[in-house]
């Protein structure tokens, strides 16, 4: 019992953190988008297409932004041993356009995500880079970006960014969730157990 109400202390901390990081995000203008089209700005949604990018001519899914925002490229990188594997590059040309490259890994299969290329686009010399490190398991990762101070995406709406990395198969998402309730109805259950135990 006692390494359970460990674990749940863990669990606690963990999710308290998450929480406080993401409304930490969310106090300002959010953006968020994904490599399957899904875009938000502050709720509303942005539209999305493909196009090429003009830097580079790779055709990939691109987001019409509510502002123009400073060019320059934003660099995601996977989580794990090997840090150094660069998995998205997120574009934004200063004309409001924000591009989303995502590399096909040889695990993929038809049909691709809008925002699956061949490879990802080279850097350029004239646009800035940062780099992030993506956070969150694989299947659902993604990272918080801030561009304050004239770094690629800075914008005149002050917002800050939620790339979402990828994003869980339907059926891993159900999947999670019916093991979230199966852990909730096994914990109650253990709990009315006790509970009766106590009573004899």
């Amino acid at each position: 019992m006692k390494s359970f109400n460990s674990i749940t202390k863990v669990l606690g901390a963990v999710s308290f953190i998450s929480a406080f990081t993401t409304i930490t995000a969310l106090a300002q203008p959010l953006i968020t988008v994904d490599e399957l089209g899904n875009g938000t700005f502050n709720g509303t949604i942005l539209p999305s297409f493909q196009s090429p990018d003009p830097f580079s001519g790779i055709v990939t899914l691109t987001y019409r932004l509510p502002f123009p925002g400073v060019p320059g490229d934003v660099l995601l990188f996977e989580p794990g041993p090997q840090t150094n594997v660069l998995s998205d590059v997120l574009r934004f040309d200063g004309n409001g356009n924000l591009y989303f490259f995502s590399e096909i890994e040889p695990t993929d299969v038809p049909p691709f995500d809008p925002a699956d290329v061949p490879q990802l686009p080279p850097p350029i010399a004239a646009l800035q880079q940062v780099s992030l490190l993506e956070v969150g398991p694989e299947g659902n990762n993604g990272a918080f970006y801030n561009p304050a101070g004239g770094l690629p995406g800075d914008n005149t709406a002050g917002a800050t960014y939620h790339f979402i990395s990828d994003v869980p198969e339907p059926g891993t998402a159900a999947l999670a969730f019916l093991g979230g309730g199966l852990w909730l109805m096994l914990r109650a259950r253990g709990q009315n157990w006790l509970h009766r135990e106590n009573l004899h």
